[in-house]
């Protein structure tokens, strides 16, 4: 198991931190109660053999204490024999019982595995949801990161006027153009257009009868 857990902040990271500790719960408890039982085995089955070991002696001493003709030998090491092959008969039994849950245990152990693998799934499955929302959020910060393009503006042409200063030769000023003013006044009086002149009036004839009663009058 990890010593050290990430904070939980939403919800798939609390199932999936839940669903992933039952995982690991329930195979190291299998993994556990097998252990102890191989152990508890192992320590039956040595003491077993030194219970054995215990009976052989005391049937030796059984058969020495009837050669000797002892009877209190005789009676002690029967006592003994008797208590000794108790114990292994019970060393025996709990032994076959112990086999017997180490077995059980390994059908349960792969029966709740088998079992959990729909946790399994939940865990994977909520994984397989922050890793994509995990992706989502680095794409959207990336994209916020990039800055905004700024829109091409049209480049000016450099005035004649700056060209034409930079080839005088230093402390000259570039010509100026002329007026349109200027311009206008130098031209030729010839370009202008002649003023319209209207024609002279016709003298009018007059009859000779209105011209001398005219002279008369006066």
């Amino acid at each position: 198991m990890s010593s050290k857990k990430k904070p939980v902040t939403t919800p798939l990271h609390l199932l999936q931190q839940l669903s992933h500790s039952l995982l690991e719960h329930l195979q190291d408890a299998c993994s556990a109660a097998q252990a102890d039982a191989e152990k508890l085995l192992a320590k039956l089955e040595k003491q077993r053999g030194k219970a054995q070991d215990k009976l052989h002696d005391a049937r030796g001493k059984l058969e020495a204490a009837a050669a000797a003709g002892k009877q209190k030998a005789q009676s002690k090491a029967r006592a003994a024999i008797d208590e000794l092959e108790t114990l292994l008969e019970s060393l025996q039994q709990r032994q076959a019982d112990t086999r017997h849950y180490i077995l059980q245990l390994k059908r349960d152990a792969e029966d709740s595995l088998k079992l959990a693998q729909g946790v399994g799934k939940v865990r994977d499955a909520a994984a397989k949801a922050l890793g994509a929302r995990e992706v989502a959020a680095r794409q959207v910060s990336a994209s916020a990161a990039k800055p905004a393009a700024k829109p091409k503006t049209a480049r000016r042409p450099a005035a004649s006027t700056s060209k034409t200063v930079s080839k005088n030769p230093a402390g000259q000023a570039a010509p100026r153009k002329p007026s349109t003013s200027k311009a206008v006044a130098a031209k030729p009086a010839a370009a202008r257009k002649p003023a319209t002149r209207q024609p002279a009036a016709k003298p009018v004839a007059v009859p000779a009868s209105k011209a001398a009663d005219a002279a008369q009058v006066s």
